[in-house]
């Protein structure tokens, strides 16, 4: 036995000591992909012999494409909407503050408006790229207005955001069949190869995906069928095989989820490297170029402060994982047009990580750790397994246009709420620790969205921001959000009732329930007294299961003498079998909280 092992097993024996009841096996979790997460992770049990010999910008370039890593830092990029008020001092403002590129939302499609928009901007010092399914008209205008500074072509470095395939996946609607929208994308992309030599034409964005529910090797799957359709469709045009990358920029989300989200941009350059060099080129003659931008549906209204330590930690491991390009959204994106507040911290979030706490001074901070080392592997043989299954169905655009896509990520949509719903996925702020006093945001209202062009070809996929179903039942609570709703019938002493009850008002107010609270009562009389003095119609008891053995069932009754219209009891179902069918729902670590608290909301319907 090797002296790895042998300190493996010792730390198996000191954790499982330390976990008394529970086995160590319950350390152990599962993604939605099915990938195992350890509690520990070392050399001897998971070494990977690939990386072995893999430097950065070598082998399977898992660990960069360049050997310098990002020494010279990833580009800052900013987005907003061209349509804006003001949008030409929001842009100059960021470039002016250390932001390097800037992403064009709803650009116009005339060249005279488009340079009202990027008056004062210099195209080859700072590019700017189109959002992903652009129309030819507004390319048309963007290299209009770029090509106005003569002589700078082959320096401008913009992303003209074609993409005909997420632009059908969130519509439904396209002007052509897929296949023809593809080749004239492809063809227009041979055309500019000479006249804008460094000027990248498709955009391959996942978070269309990801932002309708899907998994990290979803997401990832349907990225690489799709950068393998524009292979096919480029090469016919044209363009060698040892080009194409630099034809192409994929978007990844960036989630809450930090070691996925790195594993996942590690995943994206093997499995890359892989089909390249399938298809006769050579992964180091065009690295891939990732843009990496924080994950929409993590965000929130409630509480969104907090979206600031959730973009913080996707950017950080969006870094860590190599992106060459990070979009980080402010905080009050979900709110409507964020303020020069939301801008300028999202903004130097990406600063700050870059150049005080000098991530970017590091080659590949992923290195050697044998926990991602083996994500990035298991990542990218979900992925590809993936990948394989949507091009036996003829690709992704096949995939989408039957639907077959749509119901693959709608299971795991499906899942994703489960968890949400149960808060095995936790949203601070708004499904754990709640403040229904909290400020809400006001903010300029986004731009409203044109209709989809073209012809019904297949089913849109939907929006799936997770916050949304608590979201809705703190908005319907509005209107009696200044009289408590629920009363919490606390029995005993304080030591007595205070985890269950503590919690409870945690559950309750996670759905807009406004809970009155008390020290506790010592005799069911009392408790009632209290309710019925508290003007609610719903109550929840708090207790241990010693007392409520004594008194549960009596307050019970009790309460509903009052007037109490919907009874909880703080604690598993299994207690409630010596309350003789007194309580009508039970709240516990584990339940389904929308479903707990949609009787209460029916109460308040009424």
């Amino acid at each position: 036995m090797s002296h790895g092992e042998s300190d493996y097993e010792s730390w198996e024996t000191a954790a499982s000591s330390a976990l008394k009841e529970k086995g160590l096996e319950q350390l152990t979790t599962k993604t939605f992909d099915a990938i195992e997460r350890f509690p520990l992770y070392t050399r001897e049990r998971n070494k990977s012999r690939r990386r072995e010999d893999g430097l950065p910008g070598e082998s399977s370039f898992a660990r960069g494409s360049r050997a310098s890593g990002n020494l010279l830092g990833w580009e800052v990029r900013q987005a907003h909407f061209a349509t804006r008020a003001g949008v030409n001092d929001h842009i100059l403002a960021d470039l002016e503050n250390g932001a390097t590129a800037i992403t064009l939302k709803g650009a116009p499609d005339s060249a005279e408006q488009l340079r009202t928009v990027l008056q004062g901007v210099y195209f080859d010092l700072a590019p700017v790229h189109l959002g992903s399914g652009s129309s030819i008209a507004q390319i048309n205008a963007l290299l209009e207005v770029c090509g106005d500074e003569e002589g700078a072509t082959e320096l401008l470095r913009n992303n003209l955001g074609l993409d005909p395939i997420g632009r059908l996946a969130r519509t439904g609607h396209s002007v052509l069949p897929l296949d023809q929208e593809v080749q004239q994308c492809a063809e227009m992309a041979a055309a500019l190869g000479e006249p804008f030599p460094r000027v990248v034409p498709i955009s391959v964005d996942g978070s269309t995906w990801a932002n309708s529910g899907a998994s990290d090797s979803q997401e990832l799957g349907a990225v690489l069928s799709e950068g393998v359709l524009w292979a096919r469709a480029l090469m016919e045009s044209g363009i060698d095989i040892n080009d194409i990358s630099s034809k192409l920029e994929f978007t990844l989300s960036a989630g809450p989820d930090q070691f996925l989200t790195t594993a996942k941009i590690r995943a994206a350059r093997v499995c890359w490297a892989r089909i390249v060099s399938a298809c006769g080129g050579d992964p180091s003659a065009s690295p891939l170029f990732i843009h990496a931008e924080t994950s929409q549906s993590m965000m929130t209204k409630t509480d969104p402060w907090v979206n600031m330590l959730r973009t913080t930690a996707a950017c950080f491991a969006s870094a860590v994982g190599g992106a060459d390009a990070i979009t980080v959204a402010p905080f009050d994106s979900v709110a409507g047009l964020s303020n020069e507040i939301g801008l300028r911290l999202a903004r130097n979030t990406q600063l700050i990580l870059q150049e005080e706490t000098k991530l970017s001074s590091v080659i590949d901070p992923a290195g050697g750790s044998w926990y991602i080392e083996e994500l990035t592997d298991q990542v990218a043989l979900s992925s590809w397994k993936i990948f394989q299954e949507l091009e036996s169905l003829g690709g992704v655009g096949n995939a989408l246009q039957s639907g077959q896509l749509q119901d693959s990520i709608a299971e795991t949509r499906e899942r994703r709420h489960e968890g949400l719903a149960v808060r095995s996925t936790p949203l601070t702020g708004t499904s754990e620790f709640p403040n229904l006093d909290e400020d809400q945001l006001i903010r300029e209202p986004f731009p409203e969205a044109s209709e989809p062009d073209g012809d019904y070809r297949c089913e849109p996929l939907p929006n799936f921001r997770w916050s949304v179903p608590f979201e809705q039942m703190r908005e319907a609570t509005d209107l009696s959000s200044q009289q408590p709703l629920l009363f919490l019938a606390n029995l005993g002493d304080m030591s007595t009732h205070t985890a269950r009850s503590t919690f409870a008002k945690n559950l309750f107010e996670a759905g807009g329930i406004r809970v009155a609270s008390n020290d506790g009562f010592e005799t069911a009389t009392d408790c009632a007294e209290a309710f019925s003095a508290s003007g609610c119609r719903i109550a929840c008891i708090c207790s241990s299961n010693q007392m409520y053995s004594e008194l549960g069932a009596e307050v019970a009754r009790q309460l509903r003498s009052a007037g109490a219209r919907h009874i909880y009891l703080a604690g598993s179902p299994d207690i409630g079998e010596s309350l003789n069918g007194e309580i009508d729902d039970f709240v516990y670590l584990g339940c389904n909280v929308l479903d707990a608290l949609a009787p209460i909301h029916q109460l308040l319907a009424r």
